[in-house]
């Protein structure tokens, strides 16, 4: 999800944009600080899954000291540490580390793994190794993210990159709204699209996307253009992906659902459990019914066709 399975440490990336409270480009940002909570081995799930609620950017999962212990630590916004104090269970201990202002862009990148999602597709982190435990007929995707987007890590994206290999099909068109990192973008060609178009608000997204496609050697089939789903009006394709926020998914809706082909799928995510009647509720006008739902911790990638 932008600026946005199981944390472990050889499938955990995570991508910080760490910014000091400091006047930056005239604005003034957010500071970003290290949480690490210490919880029970079988507590493990339950506390990592609070972490990436509470709009953690990256999760490492590290032995502690106790061998029944484990150590979760967290690049978050400092305004979030509050909600992650008040949901704390018996038995965790907290501790917080301010990033320091001139190091905090790039503090992120201790976190970072490689990482597997659904059964082939592994992202490995531009300055990382890939990994040994990689497969023959692994696609291994090199993806630097820059310092504002997520490469992978959190549960939305990690689920629309497993569902892009059941529905990409050779020679499909394919649209990745909201690019971000520009990593579905990639990953769709990779697994045989003939071409995809990702668009974003963001101009940092626009020049990192293009950025990682031509380091995947797929430059000549992904386009990255400026804009939201209006960019591509009067344009069809065969899956259309949008891992972005409920609410904007609501607003767009028509838009994402015109983009689809006759045929074609609508893969959804960014969407907490308990919005998902309301996001399907905003597409049944335009005819789409749901086909599938992937669940991962509280959150919910959706699989829409149309219903005829």
């Amino acid at each position: 999800m932008r600026s946005l399975p199981h944390t472990a440490t050889a499938d955990a990336v995570g991508v910080m944009s760490f910014e000091s409270d400091a006047d930056r480009n005239g604005e003034v940002v957010s500071q970003w600080v290290t949480v690490s909570i210490t919880v029970p081995a079988d507590d493990v799930d339950l506390a990592s899954g609070m972490l990436w609620d509470a709009g953690a950017a990256g999760i490492e999962e590290r032995a502690a000291d106790d061998d029944d212990d484990r150590e979760l630590r967290a690049g978050l916004s400092a305004d979030s540490v509050a909600i992650v104090r008040s949901s704390l269970r018996s038995g965790w201990v907290i501790a917080v580390e301010t990033v320091a202002a001139d190091e905090g862009l790039d503090a992120w990148r201790e976190f970072a793994r490689p990482w597997r999602a659904g059964s082939r597709l592994v992202i490995v982190p531009s300055w990382i190794e890939q990994p040994e435990w990689c497969r023959a007929d692994d696609l291994v995707l090199s993806i630097d993210p820059g310092r504002a987007f997520g490469s992978g890590s959190h549960p939305t994206t990690r689920m629309c990159l497993a569902e892009l290999e059941e529905l990409v099909h050779v020679g499909d068109a394919v649209a990745d709204i909201g690019c971000g990192s520009g990593v579905l973008s990639v990953a769709a060609v990779c697994l045989g699209a003939a071409s995809a178009v990702g668009v974003d608000i963001d101009d940092e997204a626009i020049v990192v996307s293009r950025e990682n496609a031509l380091r995947g050697g797929v430059a000549d089939r992904v386009t990255v253009l400026p804009g939201s789903i209006d960019a591509l009006a009067g344009s069809n394709f065969e899956v259309v992906v949008a891992n972005i926020a409920a609410h904007v998914l609501i607003a767009i809706a028509t838009s994402l659902g015109d983009a689809v082909a006759a045929e074609g799928a609508l893969l959804l995510s960014g969407v907490l459990n308990e919005q998902v009647d309301d996001v399907l509720a905003a597409f049944q006008p335009s005819g789409f019914a749901l086909t599938r739902t992937v669940a991962e911790d509280d959150w919910r990638a959706l699989v829409l066709r149309r219903a005829n």
